[in-house]
C-alpha cells in the first residue's frame, strides 16, 4: 500500500533523518543533538534507531549501583544514564526507538508535560492497528492507580510501570514513552520491543535472586513484544511506514528525507562525553 512517508517540502512536513544502528553512547548523544538543532532549524525532526550492542540505560534518578557490574560485564552489556526520567531500560538490537523533536512554538509542544504525550500515544495506537494489533493508550487515572499499586522491585524497570498515554495490547505494555525538555523545545521518545527476554534485564540489576525472579515474573506479565503478539512480526521498515501513515492520517503530517545538519552533528559530538559507559 502507498504510504505518505516522503513528500516535497511543505508547511506540515517534518524532517526525517536516516535510520541508524550504533552504540548506545552515540544514540543517546544523538537525542540531545536533535534538541540542540532546534535552535537553528526551528522545524520538527524525527529519527528511528536501535543500539547495535546491548546496553543498560538508567533513568536520571537512578544510582549507578542499581546495576550489577559483574553481571553486566559477563553479559557484555555497557551501562549508561539517559537525560529523561524513569528507570532502567535494556537497549538491544531488538528494541526499536523513535525520537521526535518539536520546537517550542509548535502546536504539539504543550506546556502540560503529561498531555504532550496524548497525540503520540494515539498515533501509536493507529500504527499498531495498521499492523493488525488492537491497542489502546493508558488514561491518566488508570496509569496513576497502577503506579500506586506497583511494587518497588518492578518500578526498577521502566517498562514495568505505566505512564499516561503509553500503549497496551491487552493488559500488557508494548510502547513506552519518555520526554526531555530544553530551552528550544521538547524531545518525545518512544520505544517498542520487537523481541526481548524479561530475565535479561532482571539479571543485570543489583538484586537478590528472589527479587530478580519476581521482576522477571512481573515483566513477563506486564510487557509484550511484537514477536510474541504477531505470527509474522513486522520489520522496522514496515513499522516505520505504518507510523508515517498514522501520523499523516491523525495529524496531517508528512515526512521528508533529510540529513543531519552541521549544527546537529557538532552537538552530537559534544554530547557524547556525557553518555560514555559508567561504572557502578
Amino acid at each position: 500500500m502507498a504510504l505518505p512517508h516522503e513528500t516535497a517540502a511543505s508547511a506540515v512536513a517534518w524532517r526525517c533523518l536516516p535510520f541508524s544502528t550504533a552504540p548506545a553512547t552515540v544514540q543517546l548523544a544523538s537525542a540531545e543533538a536533535l534538541l540542540a538543532g532546534l535552535d537553528t532549524q526551528q522545524r520538527p525532526v524525527m529519527r528511528w534507531y536501535t543500539a547495535n550492542a546491548p546496553a543498560l540505560v538508567l533513568g536520571t534518578g537512578q544510582r549507578p549501583d542499581a546495576a550489577d557490574p559483574a553481571a553486566c560485564t559477563q553479559a557484555g552489556v555497557t551501562l549508561h544514564r539517559r537525560s529523561s526520567g524513569g528507570t532502567a531500560v535494556l537497549l538491544a538490537p531488538g528494541f526499536l526507538m523513535l525520537d521526535i523533536a518539536l520546537p517550542r512554538a509548535h502546536r504539539l509542544h504543550l506546556s502540560d508535560v503529561t498531555e504532550s504525550y496524548r497525540w503520540l500515544g494515539a498515533v501509536w495506537v493507529a500504527t499498531l492497528g495498521l499492523l493488525g494489533l488492537p491497542a489502546r493508550h493508558i488514561p491518566i487515572l488508570e496509569a496513576r492507580a497502577d503506579l500506586q499499586a506497583l511494587d518497588q522491585t518492578t518500578r526498577l524497570a521502566c517498562f514495568g510501570g505505566r505512564s499516561p498515554y503509553e500503549v497496551l495490547v491487552g493488559a500488557r505494555k508494548l510502547v513506552g514513552l519518555s520526554q526531555i525538555r530544553r530551552r528550544y523545545g521538547a524531545l518525545l521518545q518512544a520505544g517498542i520491543y520487537l523481541s526481548w527476554s524479561p530475565g535479561d534485564l532482571a539479571q543485570l540489576l543489583a538484586l537478590p535472586a528472589a527479587a530478580q525472579a519476581l521482576l522477571t515474573e512481573q515483566l513477563t506479565a506486564r510487557v509484550a513484544d511484537l514477536e510474541e503478539l504477531l505470527p509474522a512480526p513486522p520489520d522496522p521498515p514496515t513499522i516505520m511506514a505504518a507510523f508515517a501513515r498514522a501520523l499523516y492520517e491523525l495529524e496531517g503530517v508528512t515526512l521528508e528525507r533529510a540529513s543531519w545538519s552541521v549544527d546537529e552533528l557538532a552537538a552530537r559530538e559534544r554530547a557524547q562525553a556525557r553518555y560514555v559507559p559508567i561504572t557502578p
